[in-house]
């Protein structure tokens, strides 16, 4: 069920989570209710069915949705999260809910257990939040739902990253019992560790539930879909273009000199040229998930920056989506607006026509 409902996606980033730049600085009560009630209207939505996607992940900033003094959800996002279901509801576009983040959560904390996995009272309250969410949506998007027909999953938590490598699945099961407390039919989505790694996929301890399924994001190799980007040191460093199919040899050359980030890029460290043949060999994780766990998975996000050659990058995507496609994987873009991928810009103006017009076709 998961690939048919949540089949061709696109996210919502910038909205509800990494709204800092967008919202513009600084940061003030009046320019974020600016932000949070013209960034994504229902006019956004109207147009993304338009262009044929079937669902929308949105992502949700934690620390903005649950209030942990009063411990209970804050009203102005909760609001904005409903108002965006009313909108899917009218347009027929299914809804992943995905918390992006959440206070204790590490980016990247692959050497030390990050305090989300290890202390008692911040796991309270994510538990408490992913309850408290329940509660309020619980009549809206489950697969027999009459208020306009939509289904709504929900992401327990956006790139896990567990040093241990087998606290996130403990505190994952104890955040689907605390759903399923309140909701028994609701779709959730588990993703896998190393920020949804595609090779972390295999330490996911999977649950008996079918309504259970998980997730990864694919951006490999990064020298390409992250190339030049100024959030990150060592791309704005190589500063070099690069193309797909393509030489990405001086990038291994250039990790060899500076070993402090071969981690980051342990999947494609050694390789010296990308292309379909080495993404296949990467998606096998995946390919194998599908084929040997009976559960359904999915790719929370995938893209590439706004800096790679807009032919180059609809090439990358053309063949990501035709393997994910044949192994019944659905997919969501990352990014409809703004952030560096968006196939808008922060005025809403378009991007790419070419990268535009081929995911409007691939849609059809």
């Amino acid at each position: 069920m998961a690939f048919q409902t949540f089949h061709n996606g696109i996210n919502l980033g910038g909205w509800l989570s990494q709204y800092e730049v967008p919202a513009g600085q600084p940061l003030t009560d009046a320019s974020l209710k600016s932000h949070f009630d013209s960034f994504i209207t229902e006019k956004d939505i109207r147009q993304i069915a338009a262009w044929g996607f079937d669902h929308i992940r949105l992502p949700v900033n934690g620390y903005l949705l649950y209030d942990e003094t009063a411990r209970k959800l804050n009203e102005s996002p909760l609001a904005s999260i409903k108002k965006c279901i009313g909108w899917c509801q009218t347009h027929h576009l299914n809804m992943i809910l995905d918390l992006h983040d959440f206070r204790g959560n590490v980016y990247g904390a692959m050497d030390t257990p990050m305090p989300l996995l290890t202390e008692h009272p911040l796991q309270e309250h994510f538990l408490a939040a992913w309850s408290a969410l329940s509660e309020q949506l619980k009549a809206h998007g489950n697969k027999n739902d009459s208020k306009g027909g939509i289904v709504i999953a929900f992401e327990l938590l956006n790139e896990v990253s567990d040093a241990s490598h087998y606290l996130w699945n403990r505190l994952y099961k104890s955040a689907v019992k605390a759903i399923r407390e309140i909701d028994s039919t609701r779709m959730i989505l588990v993703g896998s560790n190393c920020q949804n790694s595609v090779a972390y996929l295999n330490q996911l301890d999977l649950i008996n539930d079918p309504a259970v399924f998980y997730n990864f994001h694919y951006y490999e190799p990064q020298v390409f879909t992250h190339q030049k980007a100024h959030f990150s040191e060592e791309m704005k460093d190589y500063d070099q273009t690069v193309t797909y199919p393509g030489d990405i040899s001086g990038f291994r050359t250039y990790l060899k000199s500076h070993p402090e980030y071969l981690m980051k890029y342990q999947l494609t460290a050694e390789e010296s040229t990308h292309d379909r043949k080495l993404m296949e060999k990467l998606l096998k994780n995946a390919i194998d998930f599908v084929r040997y766990s009976g559960c359904s998975l999915y790719c929370g996000e995938y893209g590439v920056i706004d800096l790679a050659p807009p032919a180059e990058a609809v090439k990358w995507i053309q063949d990501l989506l035709s393997i994910l496609d044949a192994n019944q994987i659905g997919h969501a873009l990352w990014n409809y607006k703004a952030l560096d991928f968006g196939l808008l810009d922060l005025n809403g103006d378009i991007v790419s026509e070419e990268l535009l017009y081929f995911m409007i076709e691939n849609n059809r």
